[in-house]
């Protein structure tokens, strides 16, 4: 590859991550690795285009032969897998040979305790604090517990994300997740009409509980005082304090979305899963399965105890 159809390749993925909202940090990592990996292309006289899954092997070879641990490569496999959905979305190639890479050795997933659906709905059900922030979080759980909401995609909601006449919520896609339109409940929607064109307001009128802290113009969803969003994970940690005291097996968000998640792969394929997730790739939502067979086997182990 020539310097300056390196330079060309360069800036283009550059301007890819930047549209996928990479942070700063984040894009100037993945330059290396791009470099890495056109130098090994040129080393070994072959095209980015023209890669197969078998070429991406002998690469990841090649690294661990340089002493590149397997985390290492894990991470620059997911460079080389945003690259290729560069180069299709450009229409310099049709397949990305890296979509179905896995690295063996990697520590998965965790496997969380799952909720059953009538344990998401009693939490929701049961969840009352009538404050103005009270009914800021509640809202906030419905979204966890019903459409599996991930906590970034939460702080990033807007007002204008909310369609309330057609009962829909447009997600905000991000690093790690695809945008999408998922359906709001009937109780959803009073209780989100309320939030947005009442409580909401009032929230904002709050004094800043902070002396440093003046009221802010905000289009964010969810505020604090005076529109103060400088912590979403506040709010998070005051929700989840409130929810483990009904009931006390929920560990965090993380596992609420997880067991929404694994609920959807009893009801639905998993093309269907994978779009209600968000997951930009088929094998993150199977990744989920593994919950799955986790709650069967506890099933098992209670009705069918052996010995």
């Amino acid at each position: 590859m020539t310097a300056s159809n390196y330079q060309k390749t360069k800036e283009g993925f550059e301007s890819y991550l930047k549209s996928k909202h990479f942070t700063r940090k984040s894009i100037k990592s993945r330059m290396v690795v791009l470099r890495l990996y056109c130098d090994w292309l040129d080393k070994e006289n072959l095209e980015a285009e023209s890669i197969s899954y078998s070429d991406l092997l002998l690469y990841m070879k090649y690294r661990a032969k340089k002493g590149t641990s397997q985390k290492t490569i894990q991470h620059y496999m997911g460079t080389v897998r945003h690259f290729y959905d560069h180069l299709i979305r450009e229409g310099k190639t049709i397949n990305n040979p890296a979509s179905e890479i896995e690295i063996k050795g990697i520590k998965r997933k965790v496997l969380y305790h799952i909720l059953e659906p009538h344990e998401l709905q009693a939490l929701y059900n049961n969840y009352q604090e009538e404050t103005p922030k009270g009914i800021r979080n509640k809202v906030i759980l419905g979204l966890l517990v019903n459409q599996g909401l991930r906590t970034d995609e939460l702080a990033k909601l807007e007002v204008k994300d909310i369609k309330l006449r057609e009962g829909i919520i447009d997600v905000p896609g991000g690093i790690k997740s695809n945008s999408r339109e998922m359906k709001l409940e009937a109780h959803q929607v009073m209780e989100m009409y309320d939030y947005t064109l009442r409580v909401r307001q009032l929230i904002l009128e709050m004094k800043p509980k902070r002396t440093t802290q003046t009221k802010q113009e905000t289009d964010k969803l969810f505020v604090g005082d005076g529109g103060n969003c400088y912590s979403f994970s506040n709010f998070m940690t005051q929700l989840m304090v409130k929810v483990r005291k009904l009931n006390p097996s929920v560990q965090n968000a993380k596992q609420i979305r997880a067991s929404v998640i694994t609920k959807w792969l009893r009801m639905y394929n998993l093309r269907e899963v994978q779009y209600l997730a968000g997951h930009r790739y088929i094998s993150s939502t199977e990744s989920f399965l593994e919950n799955e067979m986790e709650g069967l086997a506890e099933e098992v182990q209670q009705f069918h105890p052996l010995g």
